[in-house]
């Protein structure tokens, strides 16, 4: 599926789709444990009386809500008292057994990636500064939702998101790469730029080729 697909951006929530996202309680049983209860307080700050009170059900609901709205890249995880298979990235650490680098430098990879492949689409030259967050949703394997920072040739600095799924821990395959929405590329040393767009990116075509990208 070529990168400009509209489907690429939208949350699938047909759970008969593999590549449905829907967030889902972490413990469908039994009690919460106290290291469920530390890693929710990380997550979501201390709780306190002015903290929202929902149903667990009504914070489905609401989180749900809030990843198709935003595409899974904007959700307020304050809001939440249960833990969900959709949750926020702590970048110095790690969220994989598979993965030998924090996730700052892992996701940094990913986004470097990402927009080597917008850079080939649209004819910029965008360079990568840093991540600034991600959410992950855990299912086979994981899907990524990272936020990042890139800077044009006039050096100036454009907020970006990358969607890149991680099958079964091992093959990355990269579904697109845009601007945040809301924001304009003001270069004029890119607008003088006429490069001929390929029809997809060259992740596209590697995966295609049977070109398998494995994470290390």
């Amino acid at each position: 599926m070529a990168s400009s697909s509209r489907k690429d951006y939208e949350i699938i929530s047909d759970p008969f789709d593999p590549r449905c996202v829907i967030a889902t309680f972490k413990a469908l049983f039994g009690e919460v444990t106290e290291e469920d209860k530390l890693l929710l307080e990380r997550i979501r700050g201390k709780e306190d009386n002015t903290s929202p009170k929902y149903t667990d059900q009504e914070e489905r609901n609401l989180i749900n809500k809030q990843i198709r709205k935003s595409q899974g890249f904007d959700v307020d995880f304050s809001k939440f008292r249960c833990l969900f298979d959709f949750y926020p990235s702590f970048l110095d650490e790690c969220h994989s057994t598979l993965i030998r680098e924090t996730d700052r430098k892992f996701f940094g990879r990913l986004a470097q990636e990402s927009i080597a492949d917008y850079n080939i689409r649209e004819g910029t030259s965008f360079e990568f500064v840093e991540v600034d967050k991600a959410n992950l949703f855990r299912d086979k394997g994981y899907t990524y939702f990272i936020t990042f920072v890139a800077k044009d040739s006039c050096n100036k600095t454009k907020v970006f998101q990358a969607k890149v799924c991680n099958v079964l821990c091992r093959e990355i395959e990269h579904s697109f790469c845009r601007l945040k929405p809301g924001q304009k590329i003001e270069c004029y040393e890119d607008s003088k730029r006429v490069v001929k767009k390929p029809k997809y990116n060259t992740r596209s075509n590697n995966k295609r080729a049977g070109v398998i990208t494995n994470v290390s």
